[in-house]
């Protein structure tokens, strides 16, 4: 019995929780119409009820860039009414300068929160001008509503309604604006193996091993640097400047590439990225504590060329109002090396590799000015 009265108790609340509030934004191609006043009208009432709110909100976009703020007005639709007997081109004139003062309000505070820059007290501050601009704003809606009876008066809103369309104008619009940095960071882990070709076929079996790499961006041009572990066998003896390598010996050949490449074709799904570069590889045995092997060391200096292929993941299609500029993507590469002056080795390295990476750039703010030119409606109220 308690159990069914708990339950009970909550019900009102739980639905009220569950009731969607249904917003209208200020829209300057858009302007209020009868059916956007949804709440039940009160018995006994003439006249209307426009219900609003003004806000505002801050994105953070990066450790570098300054945070991306904006300000909004919008009505609330299912508390906003007209009465039967007010139905009619005058009422909605004059909600209409009541919702365009909350807009231009709206951008005033906007531009104040953008002159404060981030700092410690920006919260403190941006809270500040929330409060200024709400009672501003709660005392020019209370002298328009005053002045002009309640939209009783038409010439007096006729006058309010030419003055807030050129303050419309004259108090533009702060339209966010994001732009990407020309340089950009990423990083890639993966795994991949080498095909020894020439005489290097015949001594070495084809090493296998994990590698990682970052990227630096400029622009559509990468610098890519990527080191790699192998291991490997040598499967036929060799004398290398006097030290001699025995079939059998366990190998650790780690190689770094040193890259220059530019972004051949890029879209929302692929990236194409030749490049050239310098390729280090050092062949060390795997067990450097067997005396047999004690001092063993080959290093290799050579050209590389090669070709990155990266696959996107997720929807990477550009649009200009978001904050982040960045991408996971599947990277296939493939890159050749010359075995050069190891005598009496040679031929080179195919190497190919597959991993996971993401790529990303640095997205600055900014702020474009859009004045709103609105026609003075000539109907007559």
């Amino acid at each position: 019995m308690n159990r069914l009265l708990y339950v009970l108790l909550l019900s009102p609340l739980l639905t009220s929780a569950q009731a969607t509030i249904d917003t209208l934004h200020w829209s300057a191609t858009r302007r209020l119409q009868l059916s956007d006043f949804r709440s039940p009208t009160h018995a006994g009432l003439g006249g209307s009820d426009f219900h609003y709110q003004l806000n505002y909100e801050v994105r953070p976009t990066s450790l570098w860039s300054e945070p991306a703020i904006d300000a909004y007005c919008l009505m609330f639709r299912n508390l906003s009414w007209i009465s039967e007997t007010a139905k009619n081109e005058r009422t909605l004139a004059y909600n209409q300068v009541l919702f365009d003062l909350v807009e231009i309000h709206a951008r005033q505070m906007k531009a104040k929160l953008i002159a404060l820059k981030a700092g410690r007290h920006f919260k403190e501050q941006a809270k500040q001008i929330e409060y200024l601009t709400n009672s501003e704003l709660g005392s020019e809606v209370n002298r328009f509503r005053s002045e002009t009876g309640g939209g009783d008066d038409v010439q007096i809103l006729q006058t309010w309604q030419k003055q807030v369309i050129q303050r419309l104008y004259e108090i533009p619009d702060l339209v966010t604006t994001y732009h990407s940095s020309k340089v950009g960071f990423g990083v890639f882990f993966g795994g991949g193996g080498a095909l020894p070709t020439g005489s290097l076929y015949q001594t070495l079996s084809p090493p296998v091993g994990l590698s990682m790499g970052i990227e630096i961006a400029l622009r559509r041009t990468m610098l890519l640097v990527q080191p790699t572990d192998f291991n490997a066998q040598i499967t036929q003896t060799f004398t290398h400047q006097g030290q001699s390598w025995e079939d059998g010996m366990r190998v650790k050949p780690g190689m770094l590439e040193i890259g220059v490449g530019h972004w051949l074709y890029d879209s929302p799904r692929y990236r194409i990225i030749p490049y050239v570069g310098y390729r280090l590889l050092d062949l060390s045995p795997r067990d450097r504590f067997d005396e047999r092997y004690k001092g063993l060391s080959l290093i290799n200096h050579a050209p590389t060329v090669g070709l990155i292929v990266d696959y996107k993941l997720g929807d990477n299609t550009e649009k200009a109002d978001l904050s982040h500029d960045s991408f996971w993507f599947v990277r296939t590469k493939l890159s050749f090396s010359p075995l050069v002056g190891a005598d009496p080795l040679s031929g080179g390295l195919l190497n190919l590799q597959i991993g996971l990476g993401g790529f990303g750039r640095i997205r600055k703010v900014s702020y474009k000015p859009d004045r709103t030119v609105l026609p003075l409606s000539t109907s007559g109220f």
